[in-house]
């Protein structure tokens, strides 16, 4: 039997590692967030599996200009052995004049419980509000 406060907190850390994970560069670790079959969603690039998450990050996202992710407001409902979440985020962007927004939107995830923990079955990246983003778009 699991405790739904502890599966909620587990997968909130889920969802805060991917953040920190995207903002350090550390591809191969945000990577391994998502589970054999879990997708990656956005309106440029749709993706299955860690490996294909990785890549797709690795030539996408250079290591400059520096970027932070902050993700709140987020509803998390757990159901048995998965779970579904909405969340707000907000990407933050240096320039040389400076911090700037760069994009905002909602993720819309679905997650799984696997041997090792939670992981992501699907994240999809709903931009609402989008500025200079400093990717290389290449899906």
């Amino acid at each position: 039997m699991h405790n739904e406060l502890r599966d909620k907190d587990a997968v909130r850390d889920l969802i805060h590692q991917y953040c920190f994970h995207m903002d350090a560069g550390r591809f191969t670790e945000l990577g391994h967030l998502f589970a054999d079959h879990g997708e990656w969603i956005t309106p440029y690039a749709h993706v299955t599996g860690p490996d294909a998450v990785t890549a797709v990050m690795m030539r996408n996202v250079p290591p400059s200009p520096k970027r932070v992710h902050y993700t709140m407001n987020s509803v998390i409902h757990i159901d048995g052995d998965s779970a579904t979440a909405k969340s707000n985020y907000l990407v933050i962007l240096e320039t040389p004049v400076g911090p700037v927004p760069s994009v905002s939107g909602i993720y819309d995830d679905v997650f799984i419980r696997v041997a090792s923990g939670w992981r992501f079955r699907r994240r999809q990246l709903i931009h609402l509000f989008k500025g200079e983003m400093g990717l290389t778009i290449t899906p």
